[in-house]
């Protein structure tokens, strides 16, 4: 019984080569710079770079913009240790990742417990807003809106505000004139439960860091320790304790630049 041929033709020698990379060409500078070195200036760079893709995935879920759009950069940002290049492209992965975000909008929907018709007109709203932004290139007016919907200027800035009271658990938001009653205007603040995971998932190659953190805000049930005490378990002098709360807080104040984008 003979071995057969032991050689290979160049079609059988391409089969053992590295998978071909499906990352998209926009994103390879960025995303390699990333995983060469994982650090807040690359990530910074990276998220502005995805966030093109993020945005138009938002706007396909519907919702308010700006609250979906502050989870959604948490959980890209949070996922792309996963990333493969060789399985997918980047912006099928994206996709994928940020699913979750259709039930968080049914969630936030009615965080205030609105009536039917009023969930249903708040969505019909969001999604006029994308067609008409799709068809005319730019963000439709008001008025454009309201011949849209067959609604009156007035009602429209009632469902604004309800999606405002949503999202920060007041009313007292912005009209259309910009007045808030006897309250000023809600600031923008990245929530503080965004905040730890995205601190988190940037300390995630730095496991004693993340625990200094877990132990300082009292994160997963853990207990706030002296220093000392705390260097002692994690077999570190005070002094890097210090040195690692400070790289800590640079992240933390990046934070909210970084998911804003601004």
């Amino acid at each position: 019984m003979g071995i057969g041929n032991v050689f290979l033709a160049r079609n059988d020698l391409d089969s053992f080569t590295v998978p071909e990379s499906r990352l998209e060409p926009e994103y390879t500078e960025a995303f390699g710079a990333w995983k060469q070195k994982d650090d807040e200036d690359t990530r910074e760079k990276l998220l502005s770079t995805i966030s093109p893709a993020i945005d138009r995935t938002v706007r396909g879920i519907g919702g308010d913009p700006n609250y979906l759009g502050i989870r959604a950069k948490i959980l890209a940002i949070r996922a792309m240790g996963k990333y493969d290049p060789a399985k997918s492209s980047l912006d099928t992965f994206l996709n994928h990742q940020l699913m979750p975000l259709r039930r968080t909008n049914r969630q936030q929907m009615n965080v205030l417990g609105l009536p039917d018709r009023m969930l249903l007109a708040t969505r019909q709203l969001a999604s006029a807003e994308i067609e008409l932004t799709d068809e005319l290139g730019r963000m439709p007016t008001t008025s454009e809106l309201s011949d849209k919907l067959s609604m009156s200027s007035k009602q429209i800035e009632r469902l604004r505000r309800m999606t405002h009271a949503r999202n920060s658990g007041s009313f007292l938001t912005p009209d259309e004139e910009g007045q808030t009653g006897d309250s000023q205007a809600v600031t923008r603040q990245l929530p503080e439960e965004y905040r730890h995971q995205y601190v988190l998932s940037a300390l995630r190659n730095d496991p004693k860091s993340a625990l200094i953190y877990e132990h300082d805000q009292g994160l997963h049930g853990r207990q706030s320790v002296s220093t000392v005490e705390l260097a002692e378990k994690l077999g570190l002098s005070p002094g890097a304790i210090s040195q690692r709360r400070n790289r800590i807080d640079v992240i933390r104040n990046n934070a909210e630049r970084e998911i804003y984008g601004s």
